[in-house]
């Protein structure tokens, strides 16, 4: 019974360092993928990028890369708020009324094996306050 013990948890081990090693998001605070660079691995959550590792990430990330099995939530805001009264923006709406909307999103997801080089081309450029760290299977 202990040897069955001891191989189930040295396989749960084992499937957590994989998860890891797929699971992550490298952080860069000037586009290209230039600058200083962190990697930080999922599962996880920052309510706030103040002090990540000791370094201030709040409003400094400019690129973006995925691990192949992460997706990562961005936001615009600290605490995953979606805006500061806690409202949700509906740009398919305003779409939908025909107004012409000029539209900032509150919140991004960027998915496994991305690479974003530029976060203005989503609007978020250095508007990263809060961010999450899903990892698929």
């Amino acid at each position: 019974m202990k040897h069955r013990a001891l191989l189930i948890a040295i396989l749960g081990m084992a499937g957590a360092a994989h998860a890891g090693e797929d699971c992550w998001v490298e952080i860069y605070d000037q586009t290209e993928f230039k600058g200083t660079k962190l990697r930080l691995t999922g599962p996880a959550e920052y309510p706030k990028l103040s002090n990540v590792q000791g370094q201030n990430w709040s409003d400094r990330i400019d690129s973006i890369i995925t691990g192949p099995k992460a997706e990562v939530h961005a936001y615009r805001f600290e605490d995953f708020r979606l805006d500061s009264a806690g409202q949700v923006y509906h740009p398919e709406a305003i779409r939908a009324w025909g107004k012409d909307e000029d539209y900032t999103p509150n919140e991004i997801t960027i998915g496994p094996g991305q690479k974003k080089h530029h976060l203005g081309e989503l609007k978020f450029h250095h508007n990263i306050n809060s961010l999450k760290i899903n990892c698929l299977r």
